[in-house]
């Protein structure tokens, strides 16, 4: 078993978004994504893995194969590795998303923090 404390995770960069990851193992991939507000992740897919997110806090904008939808706290989304995602923090509070990936995409990129601590 293992435990990691999602708040400690929230972590906020006036450059950059943060992608902290939580576990990475053989079969999932989870991390949270924070984004101050103006900031975005441009759009990408994630291979042949489907993707869950969860608002933590805040609210913005997601865009999945160019359908625009605002989300918000609470909110959980749902979508395939073969659709396009991106989303911005278009608010002037933080926004917070909890990821799960799975099965765990083969680029190893996926897995990587960004961000500097």
């Amino acid at each position: 078993m293992k435990i990691a404390k999602v708040k400690e995770k929230m972590e906020y960069l006036p450059n950059s978004i943060t992608k902290r990851v939580l576990f990475s193992e053989e079969k999932v991939l989870n991390f949270v994504l924070n984004l101050m507000p103006g900031q975005e992740i441009p759009p990408h897919q994630h291979e042949n893995s489907d993707l869950i997110l969860y608002v933590l806090e805040g609210a913005g904008k997601l865009t999945i194969d160019e359908k625009k939808q605002d989300i918000i706290e609470g909110d959980v989304v749902y979508c395939t590795g073969e659709e396009m995602l991106s989303l911005v923090n278009n608010k002037d509070n933080n926004l917070s998303c909890f990821v799960v990936i799975t099965p765990r995409p083969g680029l190893h990129a996926y897995s990587k923090e960004v961000g500097e601590k």
